[in-house]
């Protein structure tokens, strides 16, 4: 068991109840920015590649921007949206991978990538869909061969377990709160051993 499930049971001893994501989180597909656009201007935009290589779970700053006539159709990302990647060329790259926006500011998504707007705990739907239980049935929705590509219909179906607003919110924290310290220790050991 997870740290998530376990945290769940312990704070909803009476069960939980479970729903599909779609009926959970709005799907919206990215569209139409690629890296040519980057550099442009100063309209703020995340690039699918980017939620693999630059941001992690929560994005406070977006790094690219481009011209104002350049994000024609593209959807507009706002505070507390969940971004996803959607395509990869490498099995190892962990496809679906979920990162919360929490940047002030609109930003808007290129292709190759999905939002989830939603009506609960940012951080919790992130920490769901980033642990293992959640990429076990993510990867039944994975389909191709040099690229791999997410189904979002697919994944719109499974089923998660949405407990009352204010147990996500202690789940998150206390999720946080541990994340911080394994980073603090990573840190030391990583100085320790230069």
């Amino acid at each position: 068991m997870s740290r998530l499930e376990d945290l769940i049971q312990t704070l909803c001893p009476d069960g939980v109840e479970y729903k599909k994501l779609g009926q959970v989180c709005e799907f919206i597909k990215g569209k139409g920015l690629s890296k040519g656009a980057k550099g442009q201007g100063d309209i703020p935009i995340i690039l699918y590649g980017e939620l693999y290589t630059t941001y992690g779970n929560y994005i406070t700053e977006v790094i690219s921007h481009t011209s104002d006539d350049r994000i024609n159709s593209s959807p507009t990302i706002y505070k507390r949206d969940l971004l996803l990647p959607i395509s990869s060329t490498s099995k190892e790259a962990q496809i679906g991978k979920a990162s919360v926006y929490l940047a002030d500011n609109p930003a808007y998504l290129g292709g190759d990538a999905i939002l989830l707007r939603h009506q609960q705990n940012p951080g919790y739907l992130m920490y769901l869909l980033n642990g293992n239980w959640f990429e076990k049935n993510k990867m039944k929705c994975v389909f191709g061969t040099t690229i791999n590509h997410l189904h979002p219909s697919k994944l719109s179906n499974i089923y998660i377990p949405v407990p009352p607003l204010s147990v996500q919110e202690e789940i998150v924290r206390v999720l946080d709160t541990f994340s911080g310290v394994v980073a603090e220790l990573e840190q030391k050991l990583n100085a320790e051993q230069a």
